[in-house]
């Protein structure tokens, strides 16, 4: 029977057809000892690996709730490469800031490979904190003479809810374009701030800075400046010389900032200090024992006293006072007392409510008044204790209000005293006492280990940021084939995920493909708070100091939430941690219909075989884990700590068993809260100050 091509032809066609068909033989029987000659034009060219993020499209317009598009998270991911890479440069750099690798490599050291690997890490860690200090300055001086202050938050205008209704108030948001961008040191310093929504605000509305309120993160302009395959920042000349006039001539290049300027706490006269003395001396090595590399380069990095080291210390030079730390702090709040006196600006930590709102709005559908209990902490420093701590009588270097701790303890006794509080207005229900409490926790919590004219340490929260940057640079979404795809699914995930936080019943924690579309909503202020009030009924903020064992617990809770509302495992990774915690998330049941590679549902973003299991794909995003600090709070953590290792333990041998029965390996244990961005295994210590409880 004829075909139906060929009944479609007509007979010219089948004749020329025919024709063709002779010539080609002839021609292949002729030549059929001869290999195929070489077309240039027809050669096959190797795939871009950029090709994924090489043409995004990012606009500065804002749209409803801002939520993150799919170009915005890839020019994320390219940005926090870009912050991996300048972290890895400058750490690397021998010598930067007075650090030398001699203090580990130099004559007469007997130490095993290791122990130096070990030693040079901690040397590099030590420059990036330095660096990142110096940023932080760079950074307070841009948002100084860019965001000049405003009409600053007062105790009258916040009882009249006049903040909420401030953040609505059109104001033009600044669209910087690629010519006139700051550098990147500052702009890692922003992307921190940002990423701690609630102080972000409260800072914005303090200091009467709205416009940088409604000002997202310059997405175009800054992934017009980041090379496509370095990732180095270039910014151009144009933007250098606009980023001196800006600032009022402050260098482009981090390394040319002066010395530290640092105001006196107790006279107010200006004194400059090094940054870091660490580097000067070069340590006793008759005391260096063989075996004892790291601890004696820990002792040589704490002996520093400049103002990025642990012991800094200076006298003033007009009165002679001891300057630290903490008179810095304890001078902070005092000045945030006598700024309070005199124009009603509230003190920090003050101005948000307990669920982040500043006040009721009509365009909410959100009970959110600024409660009493707020306003508490405010009245009773300006009605109550203004002279105890203001006074000069009674400052001395050791007690009273000269420390934080002194000032802690005022507070706490005038707690007690109805003289104080009846000025304070405190009301007698318990539920009332409660929210005051919360509310001068977090006020001192502003000032606790935070000298800086921030809500939180911006050095701390940069740093902090480092391992959720390093996770994204070892997962490498940027360079996977399935780069579209992964992105829109995570941003599914994070509006799921946003819904479960929105029950209310335990900590939501997200998994690392969530956090990253949630850090990246985040950078766009108005839109993220306006989204989460709207479904959550309070400003939802990223805390970034919360415990491992509550990590754990919490993590457990929302992959069985999220199994439970979308029939959709929470974690996929194949990793031990994540496999231990599915086994015990998933039911019986549901892990007979499980694909023989471990996974629940396929997709074009498994892209890691079992023998990459130790990369980590989708895990727990764990860039916020602390351990808890003090003797009985510590021991409980390690006790809890201890008895997750022991369940976790169990869980995996079951999971390697059942590996075992599919003909897959074991799922690998890899390390997870030691960062090893310098080649080598650090465990660096995590503090925060005092807040609310974390449980």
């Amino acid at each position: 029977m004829p075909s139906r091509i060929s009944r479609l032809l007509t007979r010219s066609q089948k004749n020329k057809q025919a024709e063709t068909d002779t010539k080609r033989k002839s021609s292949s029987s002729s030549s059929s000892s001869l290999p195929p000659g070489y077309d240039a034009e027809n050669r096959l060219d190797p795939p871009d690996p950029t090709a994924g993020f090489s043409n995004l499209v990012l606009s500065n317009e804002d749209k409803k709730y801002n939520f993150p598009t799919s170009d915005e998270i890839i020019a994320h991911l390219k940005l926090l490469e870009c912050f991996y890479r300048l972290r890895q440069t400058i750490g690397a750099t021998d010598g930067l800031f007075g650090i030398s690798n001699s203090l580990v490599t130099g004559r007469g050291i007997d130490a095993s490979e290791t122990e130096q690997l070990e030693s040079l890490a901690k040397l590099a860690e030590k420059r990036w904190s330095i660096y990142v200090s110096r940023a932080v300055d760079r950074f307070d001086i841009w948002i100084r003479n860019v965001f000049a202050d405003q009409q600053m938050a007062n105790l009258d205008w916040m009882e009249e809810g006049g903040p909420q209704a401030v953040l609505y108030q059109p104001q033009p948001p600044l669209n910087p374009s690629q010519d006139d961008v700051p550098p990147l040191d500052v702009l890692m310093v922003w992307h921190a701030y940002m990423l701690n929504p609630r102080a972000y605000l409260e800072d914005c509305l303090r200091n009467g800075r709205v416009r940088l309120w409604q000002t997202r993160f310059p997405w175009k302009a800054v992934d017009q400046r980041i090379d496509r395959e370095t990732f180095a920042y270039e910014p151009g000349h144009l933007a250098v010389s606009a980023w001196g006039v800006m600032t009022g001539g402050l260098s482009w290049s981090n390394f040319e900032l002066g010395k530290k300027e640092v105001c006196c706490p107790h006279c107010g006269g200006l004194n400059l200090c090094d940054w870091s003395t660490c580097g000067d001396g070069k340590g006793d090595r008759s005391k260096l024992q063989f075996g004892r590399l790291a601890s004696w380069i820990d002792g040589i990095l704490v002996s520093g006293n400049g103002y990025c080291d642990q012991k800094f210390g200076l006298a003033c030079t007009a009165c002679q006072q001891d300057i630290d730390h903490s008179s810095l702090a304890a001078g902070k709040f005092r000045s945030d007392l006598e700024i309070l006196i005199e124009d009603c600006t509230p003190m920090r930590g003050t101005l948000l409510d307990l669920q982040g709102l500043p006040g009721a709005s009509p365009d909410l559908n959100v009970d959110s008044s600024v409660s009493q209990a707020t306003l508490v902490p405010n009245k009773l420093l300006a009605l109550g204790l203004r002279e105890e701590i203001l006074s000069r009588h009674t400052r001395n270097a050791r007690t009273a209000n000269e420390s934080l701790e002194g000032i802690r303890e005022m507070i706490n006794e005038a707690l007690e005293k109805h003289k104080y509080m009846r000025k304070a207005g405190r009301r007698a229900n318990s539920r009332t006492i409660r929210a005051e409490t919360i509310a001068i926790h977090r006020m001192m919590s502003r000032y606790e280990d935070n000298p800086s004219p921030f809500a939180l340490d911006l050095v701390g929260a940069v740093i902090r940021q480092g391992s959720f940057i390093e996770k994204m640079h070892h997962i490498d979404w940027l360079h996977s084939p399935a780069l579209f795809g992964t992105t829109k699914r995570l941003i599914t995930k994070y509006d799921r995920f946003v819904r479960i936080m929105a029950d209310g019943q335990k900590m939501a924690v997200p998994t690392l493909d969530v956090d990253l579309a949630w850090h990246t909503h985040q950078l766009s202020p108005s839109g993220y708070f306006t989204y989460t009030v709207k479904h959550c009924m309070q400003f939802i903020d990223h805390d970034d100091k919360v415990a491992e064992d509550t990590l754990d617990d919490s993590f457990e809770w929302t992959s069985k939430r999220y199994q439970k509302l979308y029939r959709e495992p929470y974690s996929e990774c194949m990793c031990w941690y994540c496999e231990a915690r599915q086994e015990q998330s998933l039911s019986a049941s549901h892990r007979t219909f499980r694909t023989a590679n471990g996974c629940a549902s396929g997709g074009d973003d498994q892209m890691y075989s079992a023998t990459q299991a130790s990369r980590p794909n989708q895990r727990i995003s764990g860039h916020n884990a602390v351990q808890l600090q003090g003797r009985s709070v510590g021991q409980q953590h390690a006790d809890t700590a201890q008895n997750h290792a022991n369940e976790l333990e169990s869980v995996y041998r079951s999971a390697c068993a059942r590996a075992r029965r599919r003909g897959n390996p074991e799922p690998e244990r890899d390390g997870y809260y030691y960062s090893d961005a310098w080649g080598s295994p650090v465990y660096i210590p995590a503090y925060s100050p005092y807040d609310e409880p974390l449980a």
